[in-house]
């Protein structure tokens, strides 16, 4: 087949065209067209037909006191060749580099010398201290990877090198002088089906596992991602998002270098102290495109009074795009009306989903459509049925209002369309313990092919086949198998929890997200802690558990033994279901995965091994006599 780009104006600049034609079904162009065209031969045209327009910019955690720092898309080039060279003397093709980098140039840099050099990037969190956990880490990536080489910069340098002394891995900086010449950089052809990354998975529900990621891949997403939200040229991108994980380098870097725009990228960290700063770069650089979990948008809302957000600037903003973790309708909404005075259009929160399996992307709304937001009734999707709710009448109008999940009654739940149809998939839903293919209006597993579908997981054969192999009770296939529950109704897909995660009492199923979300609705002193649900097997079923982080300052006006019965008395009422095991720990418990996802089924393993320290518990006697050898702490 021959390969040519998805947009014959690319050809001239990748920055000037503007796919504004319908999404179209699986595969995504049809049986004659063939979107493969990488991020390598992109970069490479477009520095050499505007190389000092500006690619990649950084603004520091503070500006007053460190330069900013600009790649323009000829030096993006330069330094990827000088990196590549160095690579191609000291590597063999296919060898694994491990990049160790904060967000910022140095990082571009490295990942595009991968790719131009033939050797496989592998994207990682970089150690910011000696601590146990993070060293650990990196010695189970580098492990898993097999890797040769790390490339990192010269700050960090001493640090990683000393942990990694006495092993074969060698550790480079990349930033201090130039490692290679430019000029003795030698093409190398891509194939499609080249490995061009491991993506490392955040590890919200199991150990990190290493996606293989093909040329072809990247190429796949990107161009969904593309034409899902009609994506203009020369667009900006804006992004807190850490590089090592998908959002962040496929959304906030690769897109606007795909669109021969620029990528202005900020710290975590700088997020997180000031959630303004993140709107203020969106707005400095008119980014088109910025994404970021439900949390960030709430905590924009809770941390940026109306007054202070006069002062920003977002009418460029054209995606908002919501994901990595459920998406919440009370966020959007307040999140719209806090920030339309500043510009921001309500069309541009833009509700998606995606998974590392895929590089990044499987469907979201477009910014010319407004976010789906539908109420059902509570009970039949426990049973696995989409009943919206006919009428809005009193009780239903005073549940859409609520956010997010149920309303006071439990009879409703808020459910937040992720997008339509996947239009770059051959989508399933399946029911996953009979495979049978669900119809429209039923709750199952998401099963997806199509060539944005990874190759599978590095070195692990087993992992692999179970999760890439699916097929169906009719013998079709293969799928990957996502492990997230949703149902299709109305051409639109709504995600409604983790199929690993999902808590099973006497037959319902109960979304631990939709307790943890009402847990602080019961009580100030549960309002700002952490909190996660699941479900421990006893022998007369499974029992639910809440975890949650209690500050003991600002708690101690209620004792623990009066707010473990207010929390048992509220959820189980808000259930329907015994809700009757409660254990307080202190901030910063409970453990989040690199995307700032809940690991739920990492606390639920530490919660039954006993390796908590809790402040206080409240349990049943079938979970107590199953899991501690002494009572109440």
């Amino acid at each position: 087949m021959t390969e040519h780009n998805v947009l014959p104006v690319d050809v001239a600049d990748p920055g000037e065209a503007w796919d504004r034609g319908p999404r179209q079904g699986w595969p995504p162009h049809g049986a004659d067209a063939d979107p493969f065209d990488t991020v390598v031969r992109n970069v490479q045209r477009l520095a050499a037909r505007v190389p000092a327009r500006e690619a990649v910019t950084y603004v520091p955690d503070f500006p007053d006191e460190q330069p900013e720092a600009t790649l323009t898309y000829g030096e993006l080039d330069t330094r990827a060749r000088q990196i590549a060279a160095w690579l191609a003397e000291n590597c063999a093709p296919g060898d694994r580099a491990v990049l160790l980098y904060p967000n910022g140039t140095a990082f571009a840099s490295a990942f595009f010398g991968c790719l131009y050099a033939g050797i496989v990037a592998v994207p990682a969190p970089l150690p910011l201290n000696s601590s146990g956990s993070q060293l650990r880490r990196l010695q189970r990536i580098l492990d898993a990877a097999g890797a040769s080489v790390v490339l990192i910069d010269a700050e960090h340098l001493p640090l990683v090198a000393e942990s990694t002394e006495g092993t074969a891995v060698r550790c480079v900086a990349t930033d201090a002088a130039p490692l290679g010449d430019a000029a003795a950089w030698r093409h190398r052809p891509v194939r499609r089906g080249d490995l061009a990354m491991l993506q490392f998975t955040s590890g919200s529900t199991t150990e990190p596992k290493g996606v293989m990621l093909s040329h072809e891949n990247l190429a796949y997403t990107i161009d969904l991602i593309v034409r899902a939200f009609h994506l203009p040229p020369r667009m900006n991108t804006a992004s807190w998002l850490p590089l090592y994980h998908d959002m962040g380098l496929i959304g906030g870097l690769l897109i606007a270098l795909r669109k021969g725009g620029q990528a202005a990228m900020m710290s975590p960290t700088a997020f997180l102290r000031d959630p303004y700063r993140w709107l203020e770069l969106a707005g400095r650089f008119s980014a088109g495109l910025s994404p970021a979990p439900n949390f960030a948008y709430d905590l924009c809302v809770r941390r940026i009074p109306a007054e202070r957000a006069l002062g920003l600037d977002l009418g460029s903003w054209l995606v908002a795009a919501n994901g990595a973790e459920p998406v919440h309708a009370g966020t959007l909404a307040a999140f719209r009306e806090r920030f339309a005075p500043a510009g921001f259009r309500a069309d541009s929160m833009c509700p998606c989903y995606g998974m590392a399996e895929v590089g990044l992307f499987v469907t979201g709304n477009a910014p010319v459509e407004d976010a789906v937001v539908t109420l059902v009734h509570a009970e039949p999707l426990e049973r696995g049925e989409f009943a919206p709710v006919a009428a809005p009448d009193e009780a239903a109008g005073a549940a859409r209002r609520a956010a997010p999940g149920r309303s006071d009654d439990s009879a409703y739940r808020s459910l937040v369309s992720s997008g339509p149809d996947p239009f770059g998939y051959d989508a399933r839903i399946v029911d996953p313990e009979s495979r049978r293919e669900l119809p429209d209006g039923r709750v199952g597993e998401i099963w997806l092919r199509g060539p944005s579908v990874a190759l599978g997981y590095w070195g692990l054969d087993d992992e692999t086949a179970a999760v890439f192999d699916g097929h169906t009770d009719d013998g079709e296939g293969p799928f990957l198998r996502t492990g997230d529950l949703a149902v299709r109704a109305g051409g639109q897909l709504y995600i409604t929890g983790r199929l690993k995660e999902l808590i099973i009492v006497r037959g319902r199923n109960i979304y631990p997200q939709d307790l943890e979300a009402r847990l602080g609705a019961l009580d100030p002193a549960f309002a700002a802690g952490n909190t996660v649900a699941f479900g421990v097997d006893c022998p007369d079923g499974e029992h639910v558990v809440i975890l949650h982080e209690l500050d003991a300052q600002k708690g101690e006006s209620v004792p623990p033994a009066d707010l473990a019965g207010i929390a048992i008395a509220g959820l189980t009422k808000y259930a329907g279901v015994a809700v009757a095991n409660i254990c307080f720990v202190a901030p910063g418990t409970i453990r989040h995965s690199t995307s700032g996802k809940k690991r739920r089924t990492h606390m639920r393993e530490l919660f039954m091994t006993g390796a908590l320290q809790p402040r206080y518990e409240s349990l049943e006697t079938a979970v107590r006599d199953g899991y501690r050898s002494t009572g109440h702490v």
